[in-house]
């Protein structure tokens, strides 16, 4: 056990499950990448110049977690931070892409110990492997624990990385040689968790509808509808953790489309996102009944919690999508016509998200969270069951440049957001950011074998083929322009 000296503060509630699913087995990392264009010569000791700036403006990067097999794991503080252990330095085959990489490093699991639980490391294309000096693309992804971020974070993160480096620009520093060996800041204050920020008020028709969901007999309530969610959960001895990652670049003048039209029809881009994975899964599947939709979101407006900050306060609510709206999009035969059912689901799910974030933080999934007494026990009865969700769609929107001096060596071109798999998940997630005035990212991640790569396919040329469609009128907007 460990003693009050190596003991930064418990763990709070949403924060304890994510130690519980590494222990299984069944989540390792979540990864934020920003791809630059590098004008100028370009050494890894820049990289390790920057993480005494990184530490201090956000102290998740300086603690691990103890005591992480008992029912209260804390997070201790790390007294150095040795740069082996945070930089790391990946060469791309011939052939190789990003996707692959990605998928590497998301199966890779967690030292114990006290260890940082994050960790940079740099990719280089092809062209500027032997080359480090001009006109390089490289990509510098942070791989962390969720336990110390959501996907907001690695945000936050890349915006202080990216300052550290404009600061050294600035100064002309091109540091040669650096210290392995890097202390944290002698004080390291964590944000307190979400449960001594906000309450989560649970209303008694709420949580008795998740009682009956998860405890009713069968023979008395009869069997749910079931939804479609790829293959159940297996134990890993069964289906080897194995994350696959398809990576979708929408380019900025269809992400401008894209925009343009959702605010139109008074929905979000995410909205539309989410009508494109349900209409390619409608069709793909036909004789699916219905689907099941996660949606992640920030809790930090509730909170008041700066976007600036690493922490995890993400949430989530479902979605049913149920017969009618499946028989809607496949009744739909021309492009118009698949288009009307397009906005009718991205409608369906724009209405049931303003609902959640009208309410919120009441009747909220994390207030059932102190239900949860031993949190590997929780997930462990979920092998062998079906999974919990159809899919999950992540959206991180939309990352500002942070003001200040723009940097004549460094061009952040893109980025990309990923999950590890989730074998105790959804049968797939999608992850989205973009850059503003720059392209869209969307990753499709998934659990090797849970998901044929078809259906992934269909999803993925649902968002591609997102823009042309948008190009035809649905029947009642072709309607209105004749009558004028």
């Amino acid at each position: 056990m460990s003693t009050t000296a190596d003991v930064l503060r418990p763990l709070g509630m949403l924060e304890k499950l994510y130690p519980a699913r590494e222990i299984l087995g069944v989540y390792n990392s979540v990864t934020v990448t920003a791809t630059y264009h590098v004008s100028a010569k370009f050494e890894d000791t820049t990289l390790r110049a920057a993480i005494p700036g990184l530490l201090r403006q956000h102290p998740p990067l300086c603690c691990y977690v103890v005591d992480v097999h008992t029912a209260e794991p804390k997070f201790g503080p790390l007294q150095h931070v040795n740069a082996r252990d945070v930089l790391q330095t990946l060469q791309f085959q011939q052939g190789e892409h990003l996707a692959g990489k990605l998928q590497e490093l998301h199966d890779q699991p967690w030292p114990k110990g006290p260890k940082p639980l994050w960790k940079l490391v740099l990719m280089r294309e092809p062209q500027s492997m032997n080359d480090c000096s001009v006109d390089s693309v490289l990509h510098i992804a942070l791989v962390y624990h969720h336990v110390i971020g959501d996907g907001l974070s690695g945000i936050a993160f890349h915006q202080s990385l990216l300052r550290e480096l404009q600061a050294m620009e600035q100064k002309g520093q091109n540091p040669q040689h650096m210290p392995e060996l890097i202390r944290t800041p002698t004080s390291i204050n964590l944000t307190e968790p979400i449960e001594q920020l906000t309450s989560f008020p649970l209303s008694w028709m709420f949580l008795m509808k998740k009682v009956l969901e998860e405890y009713a007999p069968r023979w008395l309530f009869g069997h749910p509808t079931t939804f479609w969610a790829g293959l159940p959960t297996k134990s890993l001895d069964n289906l080897p953790y194995r994350t696959r990652v398809r990576i979708i670049t929408i380019q900025p003048e269809r992400v401008t489309c894209l925009i343009k039209a959702s605010r139109e029809h008074g929905v979000s881009l995410t909205s539309l996102l989410t009508a494109a994975i349900a209409s390619a899964l409608a069709f793909k599947l036909p004789a699916a009944s219905s689907f099941l939709g996660l949606t992640p979101y920030t809790l930090r407006r509730v909170t008041g919690t700066s976007m600036d900050e690493m922490v995890n306060q993400s949430t989530g609510f479902e979605t049913t999508y149920p017969m009618g709206i499946l028989d809607n999009i496949r009744k739909s035969s021309s492009p118009a016509e698949r288009l009307a059912s397009l906005w009718a689901t991205a409608s369906y799910f724009h209405q049931q998200m303003q609902s959640e974030l009208g309410k919120c933080p009441k009747d909220n999934l994390v207030g059932l969270l102190p239900y949860v007494i031993d949190s590997v026990a929780f997930y462990r009865k979920k092998f062998g069951k079906a999974r919990e969700a159809t899919w999950e769609i992540s959206n991180l929107g939309l990352c500002k440049p942070s003001p200040g001096l723009p940097s004549k060596t460094w061009t952040l071109d893109s980025m990309a957001f990923t999950q590890g798999a989730q074998p105790l998940g959804s049968a797939f997630t999608v992850n989205g950011v973009s850059l503003q005035e720059k392209s869209l990212t969307l990753a499709i991640t998934w659990q090797d074998r849970v998901v044929d790569e078809d259906i992934i396919d269909a999803v993925a040329h649902g968002f591609t083929d997102l823009p042309d469609l948008l190009q035809h009128k649905a029947p009642t907007e072709s309607a209105a322009t004749e009558s004028h």
